[in-house]
């Protein structure tokens, strides 16, 4: 039976009076548009801002994948994602019978067969064991960052090399073409020997004015399962101050600034110092701390020092975010996010790679389910993501 007579027939289902049946030829994999058989199927978890207001759009313009299942413990935000893809995918393929799975428990989505890779959007404290799950039953994993401990670092590299699933971490500065432009212009040498490295991250717990949550314990919402929000964290009262965004600054969850913004500039800074499989041979420093029972409790003010193998240090301090790369013939810093960059030559701004240079920005790729075994830049969600094999 041809493949268009089927899905007519399976569409119609057990009627007695099989009708005409129209399906769009995009959904066909016709007029260049990607077979169903070549699309990465994926599924969402974690459906807060981060997953839907930026991962699933890039999802959306990869033809390459196709998002079929979302999953959180909020039950509003996890209905609203599922109305987002539902959305687009009727829109895109003229219909309006598309069909987005939604799970409460990560482990029902992980656990069906259909899905090829999962993204994990969750709040930090989960992104090992969900991302171990998930590996464990076959899916591949783009992962936010961090994994938060070295010790959980290392379950997660052992677990990754005995499923040999791939697995990506979510770094979008990494493929930021300003931070892409600095690093080449350190890596290659335009700087000289490279000397110092300045890294400022925000201050922690400086949304406290503008988020305003409440600090007071009471019972969590009827839509929040709170018990599978902890998940692996300690038993605490419900707090709202706890949970969406400002989890960042309490350290059962997170680790304030330091892991928030300290996971984009310092992971930028490792790069440019050619020190991705290693790191500093020594750290010293001070931060401020409260009270280990506060709601926020991650360190708001800290002041960092680091010293590489290679001779390179590294300061790294509360003030605004930004990253400056020092070297024996000039320098260059990126003030912000995305920010305004300065150097000490003005080339340094407008300097790009040729064919003979190091570039480090050279790494998307496509891939369909019969290509190789791996999933990396635009399968994953345009250009946005950089695979870092663990």
């Amino acid at each position: 039976m041809k493949r268009r007579n089927f899905l007519c027939l399976a569409a119609a289902g057990a009627a007695m009076n099989i009708v005409p049946c129209v399906l769009n030829g995009r959904a066909l994999g016709l007029n260049g548009a990607v077979p169903p058989s070549e699309r990465i199927t994926m599924g969402l978890i974690g459906c807060g801002q981060h997953g839907t207001e930026w991962n699933l759009p890039l999802m959306f313009d990869n033809p390459m994948q196709q998002v079929i299942a979302v999953c959180d413990v909020d039950h509003e935000r996890m209905h609203g994602a599922s109305k987002q893809v539902e959305a687009f995918y009727n829109a895109q393929n003229q219909t309006s019978e598309y069909q987005c799975a939604e799970y409460e428990d990560f482990r029902d989505l992980v656990n069906r067969k259909e899905i090829d890779a999962v993204d994990i959007v969750t709040p930090d404290h989960w992104h090992v064991l969900l991302s171990v799950f998930a590996m464990k039953a076959g899916k591949d994993v783009i992962c936010e960052k961090p994994t938060l401990t070295i010790e959980e670092g290392r379950i997660l590299s052992n677990i990754q090399k005995s499923t040999q699933r791939v697995f990506q971490t979510a770094s979008e500065s990494r493929s930021i073409d300003e931070y892409i432009r600095i690093v080449n212009v350190v890596r290659n040498g335009l700087l000289g020997e490279l000397k110092h490295i300045k890294v400022l991250l925000p201050p922690g717990l400086v949304d406290k004015g503008k988020i305003n949550p409440t600090f007071e314990e009471r019972d969590p919402p009827a839509f929040l399962d709170y018990q599978k929000w902890l998940g692996p964290a300690p038993v605490k009262p419900y707090v709202e101050a706890r949970t969406h965004y400002n989890w960042r600054w309490n350290l059962d969850y997170s680790g304030g600034s330091l892991t928030d913004w300290g996971a984009h500039m310092i992971n930028l800074a490792q790069w440019a110092n050619n020190t991705e499989d290693t790191g500093p041979v020594s750290v010293q420093g001070t931060g401020d701390f409260a009270s280990e029972d506060a709601v926020w409790n991650a360190t708001p003010t800290f002041d960092l020092h680091y010293t590489y193998q290679n001779g390179v240090t590294m300061h790294v301090w509360s003030e605004v975010p930004g990253i400056k790369f020092e070297g024996t013939k000039g320098w260059i810093l990126s003030r912000g996010w995305r920010g305004n960059t300065t150097a000490s030559d003005d080339r340094l701004l407008t300097w790009l790679p040729d064919e003979n240079d190091l570039d480090v920005g050279r790494h998307d790729s496509e891939v369909g389910k019969s290509g190789p075994s791996s999933i990396t830049g635009k399968a994953l969600g345009g250009n946005m993501l950089i695979l870092r094999d663990v």
